[in-house]
């Protein structure tokens, strides 16, 4: 008789199209949730998904709140996997199957992303020891607590030589070429680069890569005088945003607090000369005046001005930098990542053999119990409760 099939359940914070939407390839995706094809089979098991159909190396199974216990049995599931500490996370850990492992991974340092589920969770894998220190408010097994960062595709994300980027220096009218990529939030900090802009003269143009409502932005660009000089795009395929980073004279992220920030891997494993917040988050992976510069006073457009002009201008320091950059993240690498992940899928079935994760009888019918009286509560009071919680949490901050 062969081995049993080795059968993964994933759980994504988001549906499957907002990824492919947001430039992610289908066989990036296949790679990330399946890392090393350690598992036979991957099921998608979603409320999100709105059809059932074979996607990215996976069985994509709609699945709501009061299925996914008998889905993960019907299956033959071996492991649950999550993605953040929101909805996804309350989905799986709320839900969970006796003897099934739950293992969620955590991306994002603020406490607010990680939900109180998480306690329920059997492994956490953290991006970075920022993220690890605020799972700890919450998850305290610290034994199982495991470091898993962002893996990057060395081979998409690459340096380019300057005839590779010829197209995009057709009709481009500015000297200096900034990049920033991420979201459209208050996180990653794009109005002060906006109005540093203004105080780097004509001579630069930024390009703004991300999703998210861009209209706040637009308005500052106008107001600041600068928007003719400001590209604002929504997302952009992962081999495309490698050319714009090779081909940009400054990578600027002056983000207000991060996780990990993949987008700062990607950009330094083509090569990119950085200029980053001096956060935490940042400062583990560049050393001022090595493979990038740091900026203390991110929210000071002059100061970030000063420092964008010093990367672009600069050109034995831009050099230095670029000699360093790419070497300074391959610990990163997808396949050392993968090979990493695969490792810890292992040591989850070994302690799943041994028993592990085994929830005791007693503690399954409070957690049916408890599952009940929420099902019988009338809508109005759920509401009651919610709002209760929220002026809670609202008194608290």
């Amino acid at each position: 008789m062969g081995r049993p099939l080795k059968r993964l359940a994933v759980v994504p914070n988001d549906p499957l199209a907002a990824y492919l939407a947001g430039g992610y390839e289908a066989s990036w995706l296949r790679a990330y949730y399946n890392p090393g094809r350690f598992f036979d089979e991957v099921y998608a098991l979603s409320p999100m998904e709105d059809g059932e159909r074979h996607e990215c190396g996976m069985h994509v199974i709609p699945t709501a709140q009061n299925e996914f216990k008998h889905r993960i049995k019907e299956l033959g599931i071996d492991v649950v996997r999550v993605y953040g500490g929101t909805r996804a996370c309350d989905f799986a850990c709320l839900n969970k199957v006796s003897g099934v492992p739950v293992v969620v991974s955590l991306h994002d340092t603020r406490p607010e992303w990680v939900h109180a589920s998480i306690g329920r969770a059997d492994v956490v894998l953290c991006v970075s020891e920022a993220v690890k220190r605020t799972a700890l408010g919450k998850f305290r097994r610290t034994d199982r607590l495991w470091m898993r960062p962002n893996g990057v595709d060395f081979n998409v994300m690459r340096p380019y030589a300057p005839e590779e980027l010829a197209d995009l220096d057709d009709g481009c009218p500015f000297r200096y070429k900034i990049v920033h990529v991420g979201r459209k939030v208050k996180q990653k900090n794009l109005e002060t680069l906006i109005k540093s802009l203004k105080i780097l003269g004509d001579d630069y143009g930024l390009w703004a890569f991300g999703r998210g409502d861009e209209k706040q932005y637009v308005t500052l660009a106008r107001d600041q005088g600068v928007l003719g000089r400001c590209r604002f795009v929504d997302s952009v395929a992962n081999r495309d945003l490698a050319r714009y980073c090779s081909w940009a004279d400054c990578f600027c992220n002056p983000s207000r607090w991060e996780g990990m920030s993949f987008a700062l891997i990607e950009a330094l494993a083509c090569n990119a000369v950085v200029v980053v917040s001096d956060i935490s988050e940042m400062s583990q992976y560049v050393t001022h005046g090595q493979n990038g510069l740091l900026v203390k006073d991110y929210e000071d457009a002059a100061v970030l001005a000063e420092t964008i002009q010093l990367a672009c201008t600069d050109e034995s320091a831009r050099q230095v930098f670029k000699q360093n950059a790419r070497q300074s993240v391959e610990q990163f690498e997808k396949s050392r990542i993968e090979s990493l992940e695969a490792g810890y899928y292992q040591r989850v079935l070994e302690m799943k053999a041994e028993g592990c994760f085994h929830i005791p009888a007693w503690m399954q019918a409070l957690d049916a119990a408890q599952t009940n009286v929420k099902r019988l509560m009338p809508i109005r009071v759920k509401r009651m409760v919610r709002r209760a919680r929220t002026g809670s949490r609202q008194g608290q901050g």
